[in-house]
């Protein structure tokens, strides 16, 4: 994924559901820190993720390591 394109996808999303007006209000900063809020929030979401990834993984290696020592001692 890459997150600053999804967040500018949303960002464009969001602006063509605003009035002429409310652009002119909100403006080109507001909408370029939006942005980076969104960038932020996808970074975090797609970090925690990943981690919680690794520790199943790592879990998982721990216990195929412990049945892999065990399946030796059945064999010796």
């Amino acid at each position: 994924m890459n997150i600053q394109k999804h967040a500018d996808n949303v960002v464009s999303g969001y602006k063509k559901t605003l009035t002429l007006e409310q652009l002119q209000l909100l403006g080109d900063e507001s909408l370029e820190e939006l942005q980076i809020l969104i960038e932020a929030a996808l970074g975090s979401a797609v970090s925690t993720a990943l981690h919680d990834n690794v520790k199943e993984i790592e879990a998982l290696a721990k216990e195929t390591r412990k049945r892999a020592g065990s399946i030796s001692l059945l064999e010796n």
